[in-house]
């Protein structure tokens, strides 16, 4: 049923920004090309959809790319997590459009793109209860986010060495994963930590 007249959601007015428009297409590609890898690593300790669940938010973010704001920063991060969480399902939809919420007020307060990111990763571990060390997506983006004003280079290096601590982390303390026993966790990365690294990695590449 619509709303009443006045309290519908305000949409944001589409804007061009071709250097942001380049980034969100680059994001977008990377998560796709790594979705069939995703889903494997995932099989190994969840449902095997972790790449399907991020390829497929990554597509509907790339078809809504013509409608973003993309020259306002503020309603661009309050615009993907909207996108977000209408397009991906589970708890990682929720989280993720509780971060670009977040990041969202942290630019509309003045914090830069970096500290803005960084209070969405406040916020996601405050609501999530997720912290890093618990075997999660975390383990990567905390210290990637630590690590990304010193440049992505150094940013994907932080993010890779957190996915791959993930492999000895044989209690996970969120998700599906944290009813597995130990030995169906060692050996093998956190898919969300992987998908991380993965993501910036390829942006590390230029």
């Amino acid at each position: 049923r619509p709303l009443p007249d006045g309290l519908a959601p305000i949409q944001p007015v589409a804007s061009s920004h071709p250097a942001r428009r380049a980034l969100i297409e680059r994001c977008c590609k990377a998560l796709i090309a790594c979705e069939a890898d995703l889903n494997l690593l995932d099989a190994k300790s969840g449902d095997g959809d972790t790449g399907s669940t991020l390829a497929g938010a990554a597509r509907a973010l790339h078809a809504a790319l013509d409608r973003l704001p993309l020259a306002d920063p503020t309603q661009l991060y309050r615009a993907i997590g909207s996108e977000l969480s209408q397009t991906m399902g589970g708890s990682s939809g929720v989280l993720l459009a509780i971060f670009f919420a977040a990041a969202g007020d942290a630019s509309a307060s003045g914090k830069t793109w970096i500290g803005a990111l960084g209070a969405g990763l406040d916020r996601v571990m405050q609501v999530g209860g997720a912290a890093p060390g618990h075997r999660t997506m975390i383990d990567a983006l905390a210290p990637a986010l630590a690590a990304l004003p010193q440049g992505v280079a150094l940013a994907a290096k932080a993010a890779r060495d957190g996915a791959n601590a993930t492999a000895h982390m044989t209690r996970a303390k969120a998700g599906r994963a944290s009813y597995l026993a130990a030995d169906k966790l060692a050996g093998h990365n956190d898919p969300g930590a992987e998908g991380v690294a993965r993501l910036l990695e390829d942006l590390a590449r230029g």
